[in-house]
């Protein structure tokens, strides 16, 4: 689908019948008929992709504890050609690897695709992004596409964004705690999928450092804190596939044998998440080893002993005044607020959404990330923050507890105001509704409120939301919409005849049918029975004017 094809059964109508099966269900009509297609099927031999994933996969599991770094180092060792394929629910993600290097990515969701992230580094516009898409799908190569949308990226320009785009897609896939992975060993598919060279594993350290989680890259060295590393021959061997910058070869020329490894982290040529990613990558790809006492290097071989090193703790810097009062009410923020404002969520966000925004939030309020300051006076409330954001995701990424949540939240809100008993799944709905509208998805919205409506017909407010989106979202002329929103206002006001958003709903319809002295009377008795209402007021003052 997101290649501009056919999808469901849609995608089956142009093939040719093969078989012709007048009752399924008797006894000697389906089973013989699949059992012959079948073996026609397999007796073609697969060519190119087809053939690499018709094979046994050599390697398969879950994606919970984060094997693919391991299972991607291993793949460069063995300079391994083959397809990684990840999936978690209808998400597929397929890695492409010649001579154990990443050469290519593709995915079947449009987020991942190569016109979106094109899109994303403003290469191309949002109205450019849908040609280039349709013209990969009609057969041509990413240059020729971007030229038929008036982009030129050609040569090594293009060839850079190339390798990004892998790098970057790469990344997420190396990042993914959820799902399954299988890899598929050949070079079949090397004639139908272009091939990008990079540095093989320069990918492991740049996902590690965007996208995975600090406590698990912690989690790797935590048995060797009171150790000393060192760098091992494969450093230099490999240096050039780790593609490292000049801040991390600073770093790795300080993992020498003779400073303990905690001492390295906290002080060493680096802020505190790259020193760790960086010995997490070392370790993982073989560039240092450990030792329980200092080793010899250099100068020092002919010594019978090598004596510790030891780091002076860095004077740490004053934490600018704008950032400590930013994190002081962002902080005060996500405290008091609800499990799902902490997150920045909306009501209605998935637990996907709830990781990601857990992982993200705490990263960016954990003391940890502002070891290079001095930040005493913040200790305290950020690990607060720690604290509120763990027991919101221990709440939200659990569904019964969730529910729960949920349902103590409505019933604690006074803003909801509903006349019937509060159900949880109506009031979700009505907050996916709520979303669409904002972003001006009309049809989402219509079908947000139906939702709730089905769910809790009896709730005279849902009624007044579903009367707003379909007379500002509806097709037609302004009378056909105008009909449509009374008819929906109808049911509402019979519920509740005093219901305030609904009253005001009708006057503003009003207002635009150009009947103001009747718009006026409508909202005068809404205010007289609420002269505080801010909806009633506001539309007022659009008749006054």
């Amino acid at each position: 689908g997101h290649l501009g094809r056919a999808k469901g059964v849609g995608s089956v109508l142009d093939l040719k019948v093969n078989a012709y099966i007048p009752d399924p269900l008797k006894p000697g009509e389906l089973v013989p008929r699949l059992e012959a297609l079948v073996k026609a099927a397999q007796a073609v031999t697969p060519t190119g992709l087809a053939a690499t994933l018709s094979r046994p996969a050599v390697a398969a599991g879950d994606l919970k504890s984060f094997p693919l770094p391991a299972l991607l180092h291993s793949l460069y060792r063995l300079r391994r050609d083959g397809v990684l394929v990840v999936a978690l629910k209808g998400l597929t993600r397929r890695v492409f690897f010649l001579r154990g290097g990443p050469v290519n990515f593709d995915s079947n969701a449009k987020q991942d695709g190569l016109p979106r992230f094109l899109r994303e580094r403003q290469v191309l516009t949002e109205a450019q992004e849908q040609p280039v898409v349709e013209a990969l799908a009609s057969g041509l190569r990413i240059g020729a596409a971007l030229a038929d949308a008036g982009v030129e990226a050609v040569g090594e320009d293009l060839l850079s964004l190339l390798r990004d785009f892998t790098r970057d897609r790469l990344g997420r896939v190396l990042a993914m705690r959820e799902g399954r992975y299988a890899f598929y060993a050949g070079d079949e598919f090397s004639s139908e999928v272009a091939s990008v060279d990079q540095p093989a594993l320069a990918p492991l350290l740049e996902a590690a450092r965007k996208r995975m989680p600090l406590r698990v890259v912690a989690g790797a060295l935590k048995a060797h804190l009171n150790e000393y590393p060192v760098r091992s021959a494969d450093f230099g061997r490999d240096l050039q596939a780790m593609a490292l910058d000049t801040e991390d070869i600073k770093l790795a020329m300080q993992v020498n044998g003779r400073i303990v490894l905690k001492d390295l982290l906290a002080h060493g040529r680096a802020e505190l998440r790259a020193a760790y990613t960086l010995l997490w990558f070392l370790k993982l790809t073989g560039g240092v080893t450990f030792s329980a006492t200092p080793v010899a290097t250099g100068t020092d071989l002919l010594s019978a002993a090598a004596a510790p090193d030891v780091i002076a703790p860095r004077k740490r810097k004053s934490l600018p005044p704008e950032t400590a009062a930013s994190l002081r009410e962002e902080a005060v923020r996500i405290i008091t607020r609800s499990y799902f404002g902490g997150l920045g969520l909306d009501l209605a966000a998935d637990k996907e959404a709830v990781e990601r925004a857990y992982h993200e939030t705490a990263m960016r309020f954990h003391p940890d990330t502002y070891a290079e300051f001095d930040i005493s006076d913040l200790r305290d409330l950020l690990e607060q923050v720690q604290e509120k954001l763990s027991a919101a995701y221990r709440v939200l990424s659990v569904d019964e507890k969730r529910r729960a949540y949920l349902q103590y939240f409505f019933s604690r809100q006074e803003v909801v105001g509903r006349a019937t008993a509060i159900n949880v799944d109506a009031e979700l709905a009505l907050r996916r509704g709520e979303s669409a509208m904002k972003r001006g998805d009309y049809k989402a919205a219509i079908q947000g409120f139906e939702e709730a409506l089905s769910l809790n017909g009896s709730e005279p407010e849902y009624y007044s939301y579903l009367a707003w989106a379909k007379y500002r979202g509806s097709p037609g002329p302004l009378m056909q919409r105008a009909l449509a929103a009374r008819k929906v206002l109808k049911q509402a006001l019979t519920l509740d005849p005093y219901l305030e958003r609904a009253q005001v709903i009708a006057a503003i319809i009003e207002i635009d049918l150009d009947d103001a002295p009747l718009a006026r009377k409508k909202l005068m008795k809404v205010l007289e029975l609420n002269p505080y209402s801010v909806l009633a007021r506001a539309a007022l003052q659009k008749v006054v004017k």
